[in-house]
């Protein structure tokens, strides 16, 4: 697997993708630590405040990649979408009440929202440098959300829930009771949107790839060689 130089903004991209890659695997290893040996009770006070901080990657990076790209372009409002839903679950709705950080779903929220960030920053990363990915890595980029993101979307939508009975007679109760009835028709349209990107870029690359086999001719790697993504900004 060659590596091939990359510009300087694309070394930048090519940085922050393996910064993120590393804190949300510090993350994670620390989780996996951590919770045989306290429980998911005593879990919150030993990794809440780091895994707030590393959450908030995904929406510094949609800025920061989106600066860094060097052709003009349609920003993804789903990357921007994805960004901010982190840093409003942690910072909106767990850190005033950490109380519910103690439940079992904040346990698989972390799970699932750093599986899913290391999935797809190891991919991200492999592409740029090589402009290719391993056939694993590659098939768990474009289909790991049909494990992580109703793990996450049940855990996200319980910890809405949990904080509702600390925000009782205040005006916080109505914005976060209209986020809870929100949450199931943008959990919907999300899927839609994961589905469709997997349908667009690995269902169609497979089906390319078998007709050019038939034709004799084998594609080398998946997708564009020229692909500057990140994680922040999926489409």
């Amino acid at each position: 697997m060659a590596l091939y130089p990359l510009p300087l903004n694309l070394r930048g991209l090519f940085f922050y993708n393996i910064a993120s890659l590393t804190l949300w695997s510090c993350c994670l290893a620390r989780f996996l630590v951590l919770l045989p040996l306290v429980g998911r009770r005593f879990l919150p006070a030993g990794i809440a405040d780091f895994f707030h901080v590393v959450a908030t990657l995904p929406l510094l990076g949609y800025f920061l990649v989106n600066s860094l790209r060097e052709s003009p372009h349609k920003k993804s409002l789903w990357g921007l979408f994805n960004g901010a839903r982190l840093v409003w679950v942690c910072y909106a709705v767990i850190f005033p009440h950490p109380k519910i950080a103690k439940h079992t779903s904040y346990s698989f929220l972390i799970l699932a929202w750093c599986l899913q960030n290391i999935l797809d920053l190891a991919y991200h990363s492999f592409k740029l440098k090589t402009r290719t990915s391993p056939k694993f890595l590659f098939w768990l980029h474009y289909n790991h959300f049909f494990v992580t993101f109703p793990v996450s979307f049940v855990s996200e939508l319980t910890m809405v829930f949990l904080s509702l009975a600390f925000v009782q007679h205040s005006g916080l109760e109505y914005v976060l009771q209209a986020c809870f009835l929100l949450y199931v028709p943008i959990g919907y349209y999300t899927f839609k949107h994961l589905l469709h990107r997997r349908n667009e870029k690995y269902t169609q690359y497979l089906l390319k790839r078998a007709q050019g086999r038939a034709n004799g001719v084998d594609l080398g790697g998946q997708g564009s060689a020229g692909s500057a993504e990140s994680s922040a900004t999926l489409h």
